[in-house]
């Protein structure tokens, strides 16, 4: 059972696994291949992105660190606003230092304006801890030993990012120092500002590409000096990371060091890194369940379109096995089904035209009934008459009465249809041999039975077409100690059997043998006739065309009926 069960004998269980076969080596492909597209497009696309935005921020920093650069030179005793400064020094006219501390703030504010970004320049004594020529208020609370150096040479040092020392301000900016020294022996610190656009740009990166970096500046000894996630990277600690780029801990980093030495590194959420793919990842599950309907869909559809054509071609042969002839008209939408469905209709009227052929027999085969129900008068009434005949000869203890009575009742009975079973080779024979038994009782004459035994003899025949021809050989054929050979034997190879019906009494006259081969009822047909007709009406209702009966017969010389019949098999239905 198991093993008929995974052959997939049934057509629609075979493309049901085949569908779905295909269907999941499709879906494990396309997944195996949009996984290492998108992994490798993710892959690239944000390391790309990472080195892209990282180089940006570095660019900008350079850029902001040589604008302040610049601004400190201009500032030394060499540059316009130093020298001034130098001069404003060594004067000791305090109208004169009014004057030259105008032109320093004029100057000042030169350069402020031309870099919209600059914000804080100033001078600053470390011994005194005043500012001097500050553009802005300073805060209260600055000491240099508190602005975050990231690198540094000589007298220049470079701050990463931390609040604007403006008092007014909260902005976060960058910052340049450097030391200068003038001609009288004074030591300052240029301190100069830029407002920066990091805490922006990173934010911009987080809502537009959904991008949450963090950015972390590093001096040259890999200890954070500005973090814009100061909760993940705090600030004072140590950032150990080795090469260009690569995974640590829950981030992916990107680091590049600035021409000035420091080192700014950009850092992704390992969660956000692969959001793409488990976006990818869900997609992948709808297209699953949208593919998982399409594929029900198509299941419903080839149900519709094979199983249901498949199903309409079964239930039309049962029926027509049944013997219902009627033609049924389907449109499946599928013309080979419907050139089958054509071509069993076609079958079908094929069939009824020969039904029609065929509608005189039946219409004589009745007249052959209504001529055998006149010797069966209240049939009912004979056969209690014939049982209650029957128990009074056993009362009386007439034994020889009781089996001939009880004989004969048997015979009636078969004759009358009241035996359950199926007519069976067997059967006929017993009724035969019943009959010739009791006309044995009243003739004289000598019967020879060859009966050979073989399955055959259980196999389905049609009812009570013996005894009419055994019948007509006893009462038209056989004369006093006359003989009646009956032969029956099976030919196993033509899966026929063949019944000879031999006596040798008077035989028949060339005249009354043709009027016994017509089919047509005639009035001249009695005794022979009847029997006979009522014989091969039986045989072409059972057999069809397939039974042959044939009469030989010779004037004084005896009669032989020779049936040829097809061994029929029992009829089941098989469940679907």
């Amino acid at each position: 059972m198991l093993r008929n069960r995974f052959q997939f004998s049934s057509l629609r269980k075979r493309i049901m696994v085949f569908l779905t076969v295909g269907f999941v080596g499709c879906a494990v492909l396309m997944a195996s291949v949009s996984y290492n597209a998108i992994y490798t497009m993710q892959r690239d696309k944000i390391k790309t992105s990472m080195a892209f935005d990282l180089y940006q921020q570095t660019s900008k920093l350079n850029q902001m660190y040589n604008n302040l650069l610049q601004v400190t030179q201009q500032m030394t005793p060499e540059g316009t606003v130093g020298h001034l400064m130098e001069t404003y020094i060594s004067t000791a006219d305090p109208y004169s230092q009014r004057l030259l501390s105008r032109d320093i703030s004029y100057n000042i504010g030169l350069i402020t304006f031309s870099n919209p970004a600059m914000q804080l320049v100033m001078y600053f004594n470390p011994a005194s801890g005043k500012a001097y020529q500050s553009n802005l208020p300073l805060r209260g609370d600055f000491t240099l030993e508190s602005l975050p150096s990231v690198a540094g040479i000589g007298e220049l040092k470079y701050q990463s990012p931390h609040k604007s020392l403006c008092r007014f301000s909260d902005d976060l900016v960058v910052s340049v120092t450097r030391e200068v020294t003038f001609s009288d022996g004074t030591q300052l610190v240029v301190y100069v500002e830029a407002k920066s656009d990091i805490t922006t740009d990173m934010n911009s990166l987080a809502e537009n590409l959904y991008m949450p970096y963090t950015l972390v500046f590093t001096d040259t000894a890999d200890m954070v000096t500005y973090s814009s996630n100061s909760t993940a990277f705090a600030d004072g600690g140590p950032l150990e990371l080795s090469g260009q780029s690569g995974v640590t801990g829950d981030y992916v980093w990107n680091r590049m060091t600035g021409d000035y030495g420091y080192g700014i590194t950009l850092l992704l959420p390992v969660s956000y890194y692969n959001h793409e793919l488990y976006t990818w990842k869900n997609h992948m599950y709808w297209i699953l369940a949208v593919a998982l309907l399409m594929m029900f869909m198509l299941t419903l559809l080839l149900r519709r379109l094979i199983n249901r054509p498949f199903r309409l071609i079964e239930k039309e042969m049962r029926t027509f096995g049944k013997g219902y002839m009627g033609t049924s008209s389907y449109h499946t939408g599928i013309d080979e089904f419907d050139r089958i469905f054509d071509q069993f209709n076609i079958m079908k009227r094929q069939i009824q035209q020969l039904i029609m052929d065929v509608e005189q027999k039946e219409k004589r085969r009745h007249q052959l009934e209504i001529e055998k129900l006149a010797y069966q008068i209240n049939p009912h009434f004979l056969m209690n008459t014939l049982n209650s005949v029957r128990w009074l000869a056993v009362m009386h203890k007439q034994s020889e009465i009781e089996k001939f009575v009880s004989s004969l009742i048997f015979l009636l009975s078969y004759n009358l249809g009241k035996s359950e079973g199926t007519a069976t080779f067997r059967t006929e024979i017993d009724v035969m041999r019943t009959y010739l038994e009791l006309q044995q009782m009243r003739h004289d004459f000598e019967v020879k039975l060859d009966i050979a035994e073989g399955t055959y003899l259980d196999s389905p025949v049609a009812r009570f077409i013996l005894q009419p021809i055994v019948e007509n050989a006893v009462c038209h054929g056989l004369d006093d100690h006359g003989k009646l050979e009956i032969c029956i034997s099976p030919d196993e190879t033509a899966q026929m059997v063949r019944i000879m019906i031999r006596d040798d009494g008077k035989g028949l006259s060339q005249e009354t043998l043709a009027l016994l081969q017509r089919d047509t009822p005639d009035q001249q047909q009695t005794g022979w006739g009847i029997g006979l007709r009522y014989v091969r009406s039986m045989l072409e209702s059972f057999y069809g065309y397939k039974a042959r009966m044939g009469i030989e017969s010779t004037p004084n010389h005896g009669t032989t009926v020779t049936l040829t019949l097809p061994i029929q098999q029992y009829r089941k239905e098989r469940a679907i």
